[in-house]
This record gives structure tokens, sequence and C-alpha cells, in this order.
């Protein structure tokens, strides 16, 4: 799991209870880029912590909501590959303040094609959908206008247009007459 770092940072303030309408937040700020099926609770507590690491670990990209026991928001973040949520959860792991209270996670997940900077803005409109912003103590997440963040998940890069090869054309032009 790593090293862990000293108990540097206080405890995650703790935000809201984590319940539909939270969660229909955080999967409508991931827009179209959102997959999968609704999100359920996953079990960190230390009988459940590996088991569902390892499954995040399949998870590449999205949001997760990680709770307390009592189902309140301690953390709101996203992962976009390089390990996914499971390596994100790991790393917060590491500080023992979270290790101790996070004790569920709720991950949407997201296509791992998705633009690194749609996810993070689906991160902050998320804060603000669920209204986290001033909430939860230093915790900051991405600003980005309605505008801005509707520009970034609708966008998809735009694919290679390549003209057919024709059947015995070595370099793929037709042969016309001159």
């Amino acid at each position: 799991m790593g090293a862990v770092i000293d108990d540097c940072c206080p405890e995650p303030v703790a935000g809201p209870v984590v319940d539909a309408r939270a969660l229909r937040h955080a999967w409508t700020a991931l827009g179209p880029l959102a997959l999968g099926g609704w999100p359920v609770r996953c079990g960190l507590g230390p009988q459940h912590r590996e088991e569902t690491l390892a499954v995040l670990d399949d998870v590449l990209a999205g949001l997760y909501l990680a709770v307390d026991a009592d189902g309140r928001l301690r953390w709101l973040g996203k992962a976009h590959r390089d390990g996914g949520v499971g390596a994100r959860l790991r790393n917060h792991f590491r500080h023992p303040e979270r290790a101790r209270v996070f004790a569920g996670v709720f991950v949407v997940e997201a296509d791992p094609f998705s633009p690194p900077k749609a996810i993070e803005a689906a991160e902050g409109r998320a804060a603000d959908l669920i209204g986290l912003r001033s909430r939860m103590g230093t915790r900051r997440w991405p600003t980005v206008t309605e505008a801005q963040w509707l520009a970034l998940v609708t966008s998809r890069p735009v694919p290679r247009v390549v003209p057919p090869r024709l059947d015995g054309d070595s370099d793929g032009r037709a042969d016309l007459p001159a």
C-alpha cells in the first residue's frame, strides 16, 4: 500500500450524507462520459478494503465519493488513468486519518478515454451541484462555468478521416484518367 505518511493532515471534514441526490449530481456531472451502472456503496473497512481496491483497479476514470461510517461525504475526488480509482484510494490510505475515517466509497465510472480536463471539470461541477464549496474545510475543487463544463464533457477528439483504400492500389489513390 506504500509508506504511511505521518499524520500531516487533519481528519477530512464531514460533508453531507451521500444519498440518491448526491449520487445523481455526481452522475450528472460526468454527462455523456458516465459509464456503467448506478453507483453502489463499496466497503472500505479493514475486512473489505483489499477486495474493494482490487475491483476498483479496473475503474480507470471517474468520480469517487468516500464516506465515513455514518455515510457522510469525506472526500469527493477524481481519477483518470494512472492506476485509476484503486490507486487514488491507496494514496489516500497512506494518510492515517483518511485510512481511519473512510468506511465506504461510491464510484461513478467514466470513459477512460475521456479528456483529463473533462474529468477535472466534472469533479468541480459535482462539488457545485452537491453544494460542497466552503462546507468541507480547506478542500478545493476545480472551478468551471456551466458553459466550460458542458464544452469539456461533450467534446470528443475529431476522428481522422482517411480515404478508403481501393483494391489493388498500393498508395490509396484511384487510377484517374490524366
